[in-house]
């Protein structure tokens, strides 16, 4: 039986943090299908080996959370044959494109004054709770789109795949009956990625990186947690938050789960 721990065996040349989310239970004993929702970051830099490795999957949609900002820095998605592109975009909570800019011709002392004594992590938790309430509208449509069987196998995914694409992981699992455990497992699975771009930093020389940004690099349980809060403040339970938040119809739900369960 497949474990949604489990690293996965494909190896990419140029797409990151890829996982299929296979191997999730649920709380009525049913079981994600492997191969049916597949999460990573970005495709645009995938190689012809990259494709030919998710041909297998037989993808039917793409859903791309980057803005047309992120796009025009990292590319267009480069696609499987069967795949097409759905754009939901939304800023990233980690303001990648703020950062990059930062990075260029800012000294260590002044991305210390912006991102250290715990201003990263504080911006991070801020924009997951942001996320829940701000960005509704790309998310009902990403759960819309995976209520139609003509729409998966899919994969999805933002930059780096750990934030926007985060919450939209955990949105899923917790529409089809995943216990919340697991989905926060899942969203911690990022820090795989995350600890691999930290070390080549620091392979490099670059301490200081590490040491103020990586609150951005990685997540924490304390990010989905801020995002689950504001679930339950704003609307009081997750099922609340997704029929009237997300205005996901009891028949669109269990659509979700006949596409994606055993």
């Amino acid at each position: 039986m497949t474990d949604f721990r489990a690293v996965s065996s494909l190896r990419f040349d140029r797409v990151a943090n890829f996982r299929d989310m296979g191997g999730h239970t649920t709380h009525d004993g049913r079981r994600l299908v492997p191969g049916r929702l597949l999460r990573a970051g970005h495709l645009a830099a995938a190689s012809d080996e990259d494709l030919a490795k998710l041909e297998r999957f037989g993808l039917k949609r793409v859903f791309d959370f980057r803005t047309a900002a992120d796009i025009e820095h990292e590319g267009e998605d480069r696609l499987t044959s069967t795949a097409e592109c759905v754009l939901l975009p939304m800023p990233d909570p980690a303001r990648g494109g703020d950062i990059r800019k930062l990075m260029e011709g800012t000294t260590v002392d002044q991305l210390d004054d912006i991102f250290g004594g715990g201003k990263a992590g504080k911006m991070m938790r801020e924009s997951a709770a942001g996320l829940v309430r701000e960005r509704r509208e790309p998310y009902s449509l990403f759960l819309k789109a995976l209520a139609r069987a003509d729409h998966v196998p899919a994969l999805f995914h933002c930059s780096a795949g750990k934030d926007r694409a985060g919450w939209a992981g955990s949105v899923v699992l917790l529409s089809i009956g995943v216990p919340e455990e697991q989905v926060i497992e899942q969203y911690l699975l990022s820090n795989r990625a995350g600890q691999e771009i930290i070390e080549r930093q620091k392979q490099v020389g670059n301490e200081f990186w590490h040491d103020a940004l990586a609150p951005l690099v990685g997540v924490r349980e304390e990010y989905i947690q801020s995002s689950l809060d504001a679930v339950r403040e704003d609307w009081g339970d997750f099922d609340t938050y997704l029929a009237k938040g997300l205005s996901i119809t009891d028949e669109e739900r269990e659509s979700l789960r006949e596409n994606l369960l055993e």
